[in-house]
């Protein structure tokens, strides 16, 4: 009989604690280069919006001045705000219909052209991250590797296949949209979700393993799917809480505030990864042995 749920959160929890040291480098380590990304992006994306607003006529300095007013609980300084939108909107609103619409129009596609290959590429690079914390944490659950340095040697040569594992197994499920809705990929996701576990445990190929996983789920897909969506909310509701804890953080310091709540982002993927190979053990444990049809031999 397959593990309960319980059970399943119970002694992923029990593993991470028993190899604490490589999970919270991983934690760590991956934590802070998802937030380094974060931070530069961020700042890059803001020094473009201020300098299109200094296009406009906006005093970036007197604007931060009132940032830090307001963040310091001055309530004179929205009133500043306020003076200051409207001083510059005055001299907006002087220009003609014609003058205004191609200000903006140019000032939009400069924003446009300035933004999006920052947010390409680092969108670009949070993925790759992704990938490579997914694999670090899944050789960490499946014990390839006792110190960090070895798991996360393992963990590239398992990059690439991971990736084609995600992606077949995207395209394998959501292919059937255009024709058939949303549905048949609800139904085939959890299908797929013991693939990477497969992939990385049984060093089957891409495709042997989301095949394998398809077979091997036959009749649990309830078990499967309840399984993922419980932890997921739990998941979603520590990140959530982490999230007001950290609003008196943002206060004071921008940066703190997205590197705690990237590290507990990739403390909830390591906790997953460990959650998931122990599901899928369990799944493959007691999944039903496949019978061939076909006429039987006589004596």
């Amino acid at each position: 009989m397959p593990t309960s749920l319980g059970t399943l959160l119970r002694n992923a929890f029990f593993q991470c604690r028993a190899r604490l040291r490589p999970f919270l480098i991983g934690v760590v380590l991956f934590g802070s280069l998802v937030a380094i990304v974060n931070v530069v992006a961020s700042k890059r994306i803001e020094g473009h919006i201020w300098q299109g607003m200094q296009r406009l006529g906006i005093d970036q300095s007197r604007m931060m001045e009132l940032q830090e007013q307001l963040q310091s609980g001055d309530e004179g300084a929205v009133e500043g705000a306020m003076n200051e939108m409207n001083t510059t909107m005055g001299g907006i609103d002087g220009m003609s219909d014609e003058d205004r619409e191609a200000l903006f129009r140019r000032e939009g596609i400069v924003l446009v052209l300035r933004v999006l290959p920052v947010m390409t590429a680092g969108l670009f690079v949070l993925g790759v991250l992704t990938i490579l914390s997914g694999a670090y944490f899944l050789c960490f659950a499946l014990g390839k590797g006792k110190e960090p340095t070895e798991i996360l040697n393992n963990a590239l040569f398992l990059f690439l296949p991971l990736l084609g594992v995600w992606v077949w197994s995207f395209l394998r499920s959501f292919v059937w949209i255009p024709i058939f809705g949303i549905i048949p990929a609800i139904i085939l996701m959890p299908r797929f979700a013991l693939a990477p576990v497969i992939l990385a445990s049984q060093k089957k190929g891409v495709t042997a393993s989301v095949t394998e996983s398809y077979r091997k789920t036959r009749g649990y897909w309830g078990r499967i799917a309840g399984n993922l969506a419980v932890a997921g909310l739990i998941f979603m509701l520590v990140s959530w809480g982490v999230s007001l804890v950290t609003i008196p953080v943002a206060l004071q310091s921008k940066v703190l505030s997205i590197w705690i709540q990237a590290v507990v982002q990739q403390a909830t993927v390591g906790y997953t990864a460990v959650f998931l190979v122990l599901l899928t053990k369990t799944i493959l444990e007691n999944a039903q042995p496949q019978v061939k049809s076909g006429k039987k031999a006589k004596a």
